[in-house]
């Protein structure tokens, strides 16, 4: 048996290299996140030439997330990692010197006040300003940690306006539609219009990624059905969130978050602290463990590691961590969720109903763009889903999709049959079915006439 959660895992230092990649996806990694909070483009670059190398040699898809920086502020200037203890006063200054650093917007240190709380790295180090002179601010740290260069800073209390994209995201999204990258994580959405310049930015230089929302923020919230409708995909950023709204809210907001993706058909990544304690232990705790199983549970398509694979000790552990735990959920998930359907669902919403009551090994789908994939994994059928395409593109956007297996693609000019392209796709995953469903949504006039479900069986095959 196969997760059908994804795993999507953050590259670093730990892990940035052939040998750890192809360790990963050989533990059962779907998706790698690239964080253009670091790294330069040709930094970035040398990942995506090895990762899809790698995906080659290995006969697997592996989806590439670009996760862009966003007006994100962030720690500057802080030469080497830093170790603070409850009690201890640290300085933040406009401009970084020997006993102060800074933040990526230095002009915020002059609206500052005393009394006033700066979260940093997720909220795990929690600080207030104990004074103010010169264009410095002395904090005293209220929880302790570990602080350095490029870790994010929240500000719970302000009100603190930024454009989602900076000129720096838009050069990258450039990159990323360039290099081809399968999916665009957009950081500190605020509205659907953020979505809508990132991907115009995207299509305008050619890329077909798939836009996917980090909700972070309080304004994210207030215009949350928005902006599922207008994305591909969203990704419930608990850190940052947490910092904003507080972190008692994250579990019910995450439900809640989850449960419009599901019900739009929307793929959604659960991310941040899934296993913290992994960066330096190879063991979990049990409430790290409850974590991923209710992530599970509430209808996550993918849950997602950062510190754990980028910086951690034992990334092939953490990840193997998720597989065991996203399985033995998974043996009590209950499947096939009742949405409400839309005429364009109609045929996938069958194909999920039908599943339950004939002999049904898998579910295939006949899709160009994807949305019959998807309309699919909403309803959450048992069987295993597959997806057959005339768009080479879309194969590695299955990867961060629940449920899909595998898929195959066929070049539409040269079509033979209907009966050849199942049996390309039970070839290539060596499956040999007793019987399964076929849904064929529109792959182009000379592949397919229109929608249809068909239950094949072995003996239909052999005639």
């Amino acid at each position: 048996m196969q997760p059908k959660v994804k795993i999507v895992a953050t590259l670093g230092p730990a892990t940035n290299n052939p040998d750890t990649i192809a360790s990963l996806v050989d533990h059962g990694v779907n998706v790698f996140r690239l964080n253009f909070s670091y790294g330069t483009h040709a930094e970035h670059g040398k990942s995506i030439e090895t990762i899809r190398a790698i995906a080659r040699q290995k006969g697997r898809y592996v989806g590439i997330l670009q996760d862009i920086c966003g007006p994100k502020i962030r720690i500057r200037g802080m030469e080497a990692p830093k170790e603070v203890h409850k009690g201890e006063r640290i300085v933040l200054a406009r401009q970084a010197d020997g006993e102060a650093f800074s933040i990526s917007f230095p002009d915020i240190v002059d609206d500052l006040k005393v009394g006033d709380k700066i979260f940093f790295a997720d909220g795990t180090v929690q600080t207030q300003v104990v004074q103010k002179h010169d264009g410095r601010v002395v904090l005293e740290v209220l929880t302790p940690g570990r602080l350095m260069e490029g870790k994010g800073v929240n500000f719970p209390k302000a009100d603190i306006t930024l454009h989602a994209l900076t000129d720096k995201d838009r050069d990258d999204i450039r990159f990323g539609a360039e290099a081809r990258v399968d999916f665009v994580a957009i950081s500190f959405v605020s509205s659907e219009k953020d979505v809508v310049e990132a991907r115009k930015i995207q299509r305008e230089a050619g890329g077909k990624a798939w836009i996917v929302s980090k909700i972070e923020r309080t304004a994210a919230l207030e215009n949350i059905d928005a902006i599922v409708d207008e994305s591909d995909g969203v990704m419930v950023a608990r850190g940052d969130l947490g910092a904003e709204a507080g972190l008692p809210k994250v579990p019910v907001l995450q439900k809640k978050i989850i449960r419009k993706c599901n019900e739009k058909g929307k793929p959604v990544i659960t991310a941040t602290q899934m296993l913290t304690s992994m960066v330096n232990s190879p063991y979990p705790t049990r409430a790290e463990v409850s974590d991923i199983a209710n992530a599970v549970f509430d209808g996550t398509d993918a849950v997602m590691l950062s510190d754990e694979t980028a910086a951690g000790k034992y990334p092939e552990e953490a990840v193997d961590t998720l597989v065991a735990t996203i399985l033995q959920t998974q043996a009590f998930y209950p499947y096939y969720k009742d949405f409400e359907t839309t005429p364009g669902e109609a045929f996938p919403h069958a194909a999920a109903a039908l599943a339950q009551v004939v002999r049904c090994d898998f579910i295939a789908a006949l899709t160009l763009s994807g949305y019959t994939m998807l309309h699919l994994a909403k309803y959450r059928p048992k069987a295993p889903l597959y997806a057959i395409t005339t768009d080479p593109e879309l194969l590695n956007k299955t990867t961060l999709v629940w449920g899909v297996l595998g898929a195959v693609t066929i070049e539409e000019e040269n079509f033979v049959s209907e009966r050849q392209m199942v049996e390309d796709l039970l070839e290539k995953h060596r499956i040999d079915p007793d019987a399964f469903l076929l849904v064929t949504g529109y792959l182009g006039e000379k592949v397919s006439m229109g929608k249809s479900i068909r239950h094949i069986r072995r003996e239909d095959r052999k005639r």
